[in-house]
Order: structure tokens, then C-alpha cells, then sequence
């Protein structure tokens, strides 16, 4: 093979995937463009990698370069030394267990030459399983035209990115170990234009060892990246941030909620602390259905067990089962402007049921209500059982994905878990908390729970003692 000088550099990072590692290098070797180069870096493995990667680039030692780490250092690390050492104008990352159609380079790089010139091109892709079979495709969306919410990014792997342009927002951050795809987005995002094909480009394989069946990992490492890009978001002025924590004392089925204790504090102390650690948030207001909530928190107080917070006794109307909730935050903005002689910026729901929830987690929505420019962002779990709707032939099946544990973006449902919702205070005053551009952040299944039952409390106290 007669190569000229390459435009794009591809790299594979390999940890004990030396069982697919041939199919994937073959993948390259097979591209109908031919301007690249290659670098094959054995992670720390302890399988037949190394041994497999150099024989490939023995055989082809003037495209091909072969680095070995003795110990794995992770794919943040391998992405910037290799970003140091590409001569491409494009880099593209190639997992150890995927490989490419033979087009897929034609394809990516012709897009990535158009008069337009984006930074950063993606295609879609097969779902493979463990031995190779084709399951099915990911057809991934138009950005900014079939999907407008930009919180999504393309797959990280088999992206194509313009090399100066990572160079130029500092590569990739080491200390982030899962997510790569979701840091290079943002980073870029606004930034450097994006573009994507509906042809699928690679084969993404499905098993045990997929990164990507790890929810508590992905959505850690999420929130990592949205409090980082937060940040240097803050100037001179910063948001006032009102968190707001309606509490009824009483339901039918739970007498004095507030004052039920999960690991010796009660659920008004632990919500109320729980938002007073998060920096960013200015005032804390409890807005209550009985006086004696409102007294209770007094003493909270002046027992030092809380800081010091808002409470408001809400209004009979605004009191009762089946209150509609954007009237009880209109509620409580208008009292903060009573109390505290201006406007909030920002207005935070917060269930008192969601013991489950953290600081992490409420620092994590107003991140999200920030960086991606969202008018509403709200708490959600995803909902993997098969969900119906009713058709002209009965009820129809939404998501063919679930049946075959495949997480296909097209099918995807959320659903409200009840825990958290920020949203600008203009968009509350003008009554359309879901009729803008509606953010989140995703919770797992057991962050999700709420608490609805005192006998619950054993179940949800064991949880926090083993998650603290």
C-alpha cells in the first residue's frame, strides 16, 4: 500500500482486547482513503495484545507505530500523548473491540472538507454483538435540526476531530477517567462547528466489559465535566439561587414527615443541610402547609443543625393534595422578593421525599441549567421497560431497543423521578417550566427512589450508610 502523507491520524487503545484487536487494525488497513496514519497502544495488558500489535507494525512499520504502557493509564492519557505526537489534521479514536467499515474514512473526511470545514464529524453506527453479529443500527441525529438540545454529544469513539482545534481547548482532562465524548463536546461547543453523517461508519460491539454499562461511573464522570465548564462560566456577577423545599407535614398514609429521622436526622435537616452545601446556592426557603413545620426549622436553627433559612407558611389555596407545583415556586419567588427585597435568578425544586438525593446532584442541575443554556433542567431516570402507547392497532411498542438491551438515542425515555428542578425565575414568572429548551440530568434507578412510607425508612437508612 503506497501512502501519502496523512491527513488523518487514528489511534487504538487496547487493554486485553487482543481477542478483536486484529479485526480491528484489519479495519484500518482495508480504509478505501489512504492518507493516515496508525498508532496501536497496548494499555497494560496482560493478553496477547502486545505481541499482535507488534506484529502489525513490523509488517507495516511506515504507517503503523506500536506504544506500549506497562501499566494502564487510561484513554484521557493515551488521547493527549497521542495528540502530541499526530501528524494528522484529524484524529480519530478506534476502541480495541470495535472496528470501522471500509468506508468510513471517505466518508467522515469528505464531510470534513466541505466549504463549511466543522471541527468535529460523527456518523452512525452498528450495534454488534460479543462475536461480531449485526444487531442493529444507531442512527444518530442531526444536531441543531432533528435534535436541539445539544446536551447529547456524539459517540467519543470513531468522531472525527480537527487536531489543532483539541490542541486548542487543551485536549482532554486526565482526572477524568469516562466521558471522553461529553468533555470534547462541551469543550467545543460553540466553539468549532459540527457535523454528522447517516452513514454508519463503525461497528460498535456489545459486552461485559462496554464503559458504557457503567451508569454510576458515566453519570460521575458527567457531572465532573459540567461543574468544570460551570466554572469558567463565572465572572464578576453570580446567579442568585433560591432552592426552594415545600414541605406537608402530614399525609394520610405518613404522619409528620419532616420530622421522621433516616440515620439519626430528621428529613427537613438532612434536605435543608443538603442544599446549604451547595455553594452556589444563596438561600434556602422551606414553604410549608403548617406553622409547626415553620417552627421546627426554627429550632433546627437555633440548634445550629442547619444554617440560617427562609420559611414561608404557604396559602390554604396552596395547600392540600393535587397542588399544582409551578404555583407554589411562583409562590415562594414572589416571598423572596418580599424578604429579601430583590429578585432570584435561578429557582430550585427540591422534594423533600428524594433522601437519596445529594449536593453533588443539585450543584449538577444548576451546572447543566448553565452550561448548556437550558431554560428548565430537570432530574430524570431513564425508563428501560418496554413502554406502550395506544395505535389504530391497539397498543404499539415504544423502543424495539429494550427488548435486546440496546441503548438506542432515538428510543430513549425519561422520566420524571421527583428529586430536582432548576429553572430561571422568568420562566417560572411566565408560567412555561417545560415549554422552553428543557435540560437534565440523569439518576440512576436507586438514586431515583423517593421516600413514600415510614417502613421504608429501614431500606433507605441502610442505603446511605453503605453509600457514605
Amino acid at each position: 500500500m503506497k501512502k501519502s502523507m496523512p491527513l488523518v491520524t487514528i489511534y487504538i487503545p487496547c487493554h486485553n482486547y487482543g481477542r478483536f484487536l486484529s479485526q480491528s487494525v484489519d479495519s484500518v488497513l482495508a480504509q478505501l482513503y489512504t492518507a493516515w496514519e496508525l498508532f496501536i497502544i497496548d494499555d497494560g495488558s496482560t493478553d496477547d495484545t502486545a505481541v499482535i500489535a507488534q506484529a502489525y507494525a513490523d509488517k507495516h512499520p511506515e504507517f503503523i507505530k506500536f506504544r506500549r504502557n506497562d501499566t494502564p493509564r487510561g484513554l484521557q492519557r493515551i488521547a493527549n500523548e497521542i495528540l502530541g505526537v499526530a501528524q494528522g489534521q484529524y484524529i480519530v479514536r478506534l476502541d480495541g473491540d470495535d472496528w470501522l467499515d471500509e468506508s468510513a474514512l471517505t466518508v467522515l473526511v469528505s464531510r470534513a472538507l466541505k466549504e463549511d470545514k466543522p471541527a468535529i464529524i460523527y456518523g452512525s453506527y452498528y450495534y454488534v454483538s460479543e462475536d461480531g453479529q449485526i444487531i442493529a443500527i444507531e442512527r444518530q441525529p442531526k444536531l441543531w435540526d432533528e435534535d436541539c438540545s445539544g446536551i447529547i454529544p456524539p459517540h467519543g469513539a470513531c468522531t472525527l476531530v480537527q487536531t489543532r482545534s483539541l490542541k486548542m481547548v487543551g485536549g482532554y482532562s486526565e482526572d477524568i477517567t469516562a466521558q471522553d465524548g461529553w468533555e470534547l463536546w462541551f469543550k467545543l461547543l460553540g466553539r468549532a462547528n459540527t457535523a454528522n453523517v447517516a452513514t454508519p461508519v463503525f461497528y460498535y460491539r456489545q459486552h461485559g466489559n462496554s464503559l458504557s454499562r457503567s451508569a454510576e461511573r458515566l453519570f460521575a464522570a458527567r457531572a465532573k465535566i459540567f461543574s468544570r465548564l460551570a466554572e469558567q462560566l463565572h465572572g464578576g456577577y453570580q446567579p442568585k439561587i433560591l432552592a426552594v423545599l415545600p414541605v406537608r407535614e402530614s399525609y394520610p398514609h405518613f404522619k409528620g414527615v419532616p420530622y421522621a429521622e433516616l440515620c439519626g436526622r430528621s428529613l427537613m435537616e438532612r434536605a435543608i443541610a443538603e442544599a446549604q452545601a451547595v455553594p452556589m446556592v444563596t438561600d434556602v426557603m422551606v414553604t410549608a402547609d403548617s406553622r409547626a413545620v415553620l417552627d421546627f426549622g426554627t429550632e433546627l436553627e437555633r440548634q445550629d443543625k442547619v444554617g440560617a433559612h427562609l420559611r414561608v407558611l404557604r396559602p390554604p389555596e396552596l395547600c392540600g393534595d393535587y397542588i399544582h407545583l409551578l404555583s407554589i415556586l411562583i409562590h415562594a419567588g414572589e416571598q423572596f422578593e418580599v424578604l429579601r427585597g430583590e429578585s432570584p435568578d435561578i429557582v430550585l425544586f427540591l422534594n423533600l421525599h428524594a433522601v437519596r438525593r445529594t449536593a453533588l446532584m443539585i450543584a449538577k442541575s444548576i451546572d447543566t441549567l448553565l452550561v448548556t443554556q437550558s431554560d428548565t433542567v430537570v432530574s430524570v431516570v431513564e425508563e428501560r421497560d418496554p413502554v406502550f402507547v395506544h395505535s389504530e392497532k391497539g397498543i404499539k411498542l415504544i423502543g424495539n431497543g429494550r427488548f435486546d438491551n440496546l441503548h438506542h438515542r432515538s428510543e430513549q425515555l425519561f422520566r420524571f423521578n421527583g428529586s430536582v428542578i432548576a429553572s430561571w425565575w422568568d420562566v417560572i414568572q411566565n408560567g412555561a417550566l417545560w415549554g422552553g429548551r428543557t435540560g437534565y440530568i440523569q439518576m440512576t434507578r436507586q438514586e431515583s427512589d423517593t421516600l413514600a412510607f415510614p417502613s421504608d425508612l429501614p431500606l433507605f437508612e441502610e442505603y446511605i450508610k453503605r453509600r457514605n
